[in-house]
């Protein structure tokens, strides 16, 4: 199955935060499924960190491609 994460469940994901359930904890750690990040979420986490909204999201921003890359994510570019 393919999963496209949106830029709250990605963060949250990133930082292990217990907003995102277990069920969508488990949907994106099953390795059959395909995850897909879009590369509006890297704009977004820029925009609500320069912004002062998202204080936390500053490593998930600095190491975006990193963090992605090394969970298997696959990004999804905009356009």
């Amino acid at each position: 199955m393919k999963l496209l994460l949106d830029t709250h469940a990605l963060l949250w994901w990133f930082t292990d935060a217990p907003e995102l359930s277990g069920k969508a904890r488990e949907a994106i750690a099953d390795e059959r499924n395909r995850i897909l990040v879009s590369a509006a979420s890297a704009c977004e986490l820029a925009t609500k960190h320069r912004l002062g909204k998202l204080v936390q999201a500053a490593e998930a921003l600095f190491r975006f491609n990193e963090l992605v890359a090394a969970d298997g994510f696959e990004h999804l570019p905009v356009g």
